[in-house]
């Protein structure tokens, strides 16, 4: 008995479908100009929601890869916080004296539950190879401590050694861009350039990065040791960032509290003064971007929500005209006993498959400009199967809301009216 109640609601169900597909497709042939500007505004809607999410989330996974070249179990000393927000008084952090050296050897030499420590500094210069010149590359100086947080894979040549950290030798990385900038030909190993006038001979050449959120590549950097910028450069204007990693055992929250009372201590700040540095760790950053990209996508959704509005209006006109014109076949099936609930499904089933026609016009557009802009850009777009899920859902939701109204007049009708109707 069961099984064959679930036979028959297959077979009405089916029925349903096919019905309603049957319609829809007959109204496009119909009406084309009508269908098309009437599922017009879905198709943007959908098209407008789904692009501005997949854009933030595009920008979000380059945030993250970005961040996640910076480690996440190290803190990093620098004079400006990554993160910022009302509450913070810049005119202060303005005044605070830049992370040096000496800060370096004080957190090697006095760390409780420290690891390893290291000290980055980038100045502008000018990078010169015979007549070929590149104004404005960042000239990027380090210790070997905070050689575990640079992401740079050698494509040609070698890395610097540590009696090359150590002397601070006229040696040089260069990176993939800068490289290909200056020696066309890709020979760039062995030869000598000049950094801020000074000569250097290039020991190696980084592998492509392409592009970052936060300016990580060292495509277009030049590596030097930081023994030898602090010769041929003036540290004053440099930045200054120092790494520093824990001691296995020890979580990061020990390690922030040991590198504060270390800088403290050195910097000979009173107990009710104030930190003069930032202590930034990759988790804040991430939490403060979680929360800038939920806004992002909360207002995406509020702007195409306008868009898909538009859409269902056009719907509900589609549906209420097709009620009218087909209120002697309606009233016909009621009175072969046709339940409310069944011309109420088949107004619904067209409604959401015409949803469905916008919305899927709408995504894959969408999808095929994704795949332009992943092709001729360096920013890749990421058309994920959640965006692909989500906005055939909200196809469908669309469908079935703008549907209710006309499909509830339809199952209300009375037989006898309808079929005598002059329509």
């Amino acid at each position: 008995m069961k099984l064959t109640r679930t036979l028959k609601r297959i077979h009405l169900t089916q029925g349903l479908v096919i019905d309603a597909l049957g319609f829809v497709l007959q109204y496009i042939r119909s009406n084309k100009l009508r269908t098309f500007l009437s599922l017009l505004g879905v198709t943007i809607g959908i098209f407008t929601i789904i692009s501005i999410l997949i854009v933030i989330d595009s920008m979000k996974h380059g945030v993250v890869s970005s961040l996640s070249k910076l480690g996440g179990s190290v803190v990093y000393v620098d004079k400006w916080p990554w993160v910022g927000g009302p509450n913070i008084q810049w005119w202060k952090i303005r005044r605070y004296p830049q992370p040096n050296y000496d800060d370096y050897v004080a957190l090697q030499q006095q760390g409780r539950c420290i690891g390893s420590v290291g000290v980055r500094v980038y100045k502008s210069s000018t990078v010169e190879y015979k007549r070929l010149r590149a104004e404005d590359i960042n000239v990027l100086g380090f210790t070997p401590g905070y050689a575990m947080v640079i992401d740079a894979e050698i494509e040609r040549g070698r890395f610097f050694s540590s009696q090359e950290f150590d002397a601070g030798g006229g040696v040089a990385i260069l990176g993939h861009t800068i490289a290909y900038q200056l020696f066309p030909d890709g020979n760039a190993v062995g030869k000598t350039i000049k950094v801020a006038g000074f000569p250097v001979q290039v020991i190696g050449v980084t592998a492509e990065q392409g592009s970052s959120m936060f300016g990580l590549s060292v495509d277009e950097n030049v590596l030097v040791t930081y023994n030898y910028i602090r010769k041929i450069m003036n540290m004053r204007w440099a930045t200054v960032t120092i790494a520093v990693n824990a001691l296995a055992g020890y979580d990061q929250e020990e390690l922030v509290s040991d590198v504060r009372r270390i800088l403290r201590a050195r910097r000979g700040l009173r107990p009710t003064q104030e930190d003069n540095f930032s202590i930034n760790t990759v988790e804040s950053a991430q939490k403060e971007l979680d929360k800038i990209f939920g806004a992002l996508n909360l207002a995406g959704i509020l702007i195409g929500g306008l868009s898909i509005l538009v859409g269902g209006f056009g719907i509900a006109n589609i549906m209420f005209v097709s009620v009218k014109e087909r209120t002697k076949i309606i009233g016909i099936q009621k009175s072969l006993g046709a339940k409310r609930w069944f011309i109420l499904l088949q107004f619904l089933f067209e409604s959401t498959l015409l949803s469905l026609l916008g919305g899927g016009l709408g995504l894959l557009l969408l999808r095929l400009i994704a795949v332009a802009v992943s092709k001729f850009s360096s920013f890749v777009l990421i058309f994920a199967p959640m965006h692909l899920v989500f906005g055939l859902l909200l196809a469908v939701v669309i469908g079935v809301i703008s549907g209710y109204l006309p499909a509830r007049s339809a199952a209300k009708l009375d037989p006898v009216k309808a079929i005598d109707s002059s329509i």
